[in-house]
């Protein structure tokens, strides 16, 4: 099988309890939904190329889409990595592509909004890191279908939960308008399959505002409540100036 890539690089993750892991980052390109707050360039079409780190400052084009087989191994060139961390766009839209990479050298750590849940499906017994957003009312244009996509991350949740195999943890950007009655109502569905939950202040992008460190505070304290680890923890690759 075959798939289209953005990119292939090493970097540190910089998002949720596994920052600072040095990944190797698998950009897949698209997504099914559009965010207030994506930071995620647009400009790429169905004939570029997949760009693919070799060293520091050095890269190498490969023709898309690329075979499960020739990711493998480009993995394998690699050394010293804690896993793959699968990102986009969205990755779960090429979810049969991933399944195939279940002989990756290493972990796979997959990024996720959690609304295609057939897609967790088809991974649930290859990813060893699930990183779940659950995305809030006001964040993105649901065209008047929240409430499908919010039984869909439900869904996705209890398909990739928590297990002895695979971590699961749950992110929550946080803006200033933040609904705190949704964030509630998100954490209800998702407390039970996850091992901790993160609030993440959004990084200003198209209008939205920063949460402030007195909001934080208070969603942190609200959110334990249901909840026994939830942590702030900020893009902390803006702040190193990784991206």
């Amino acid at each position: 099988m075959k798939s289209p890539i953005r990119e292939i690089f090493l970097s540190a993750q910089g998002e949720g309890p596994y920052v600072g892991y040095r990944q190797l980052f698998v950009r897949f390109p698209k997504c099914n939904l559009e965010c207030l707050y994506c930071d995620t360039p647009k400009d790429w079409g169905p004939q570029s190329k997949c760009r693919v780190e070799t060293g520091p400052d050095k890269f190498v084009d490969y023709e898309n889409p690329l075979s499960s087989e020739q990711l493998l191994g480009v993995i394998k060139l690699y050394e010293r990595v804690h896993s793959v961390s699968l990102t986009g766009g969205e990755p779960l839209l090429y979810a049969k592509f991933i399944k195939e990479l279940k002989s990756s050298k290493f972990p796979l750590y997959l990024e996720t909004n959690m609304t295609l849940p057939d897609g967790a499906k088809e991974v649930k017994d290859v990813v060893k890191y699930v990183s779940g957003d659950f995305k809030l009312k006001n964040q993105c244009d649901w065209k008047g279908r929240y409430d499908k996509y919010f039984n869909d991350m439900a869904r996705s949740f209890s398909i990739l939960r928590q297990t002895s195999f695979r971590d699961c943890f749950c992110k929550i950007i946080v803006s200033e308008d933040i609904d705190r009655e949704d964030m509630m109502h998100a954490i209800d569905q998702v407390k039970d399959c996850i091992t901790e939950l993160i609030l993440q202040p959004v990084t200003p992008a198209g209008g939205v505002e920063a949460a402030s460190p007195k909001l934080l505070l208070e969603l942190q304290d609200m959110a334990l409540e249901k909840v026994e680890n939830v942590r702030i923890i900020p893009q902390t690759h803006k702040i190193w100036g990784a991206l």
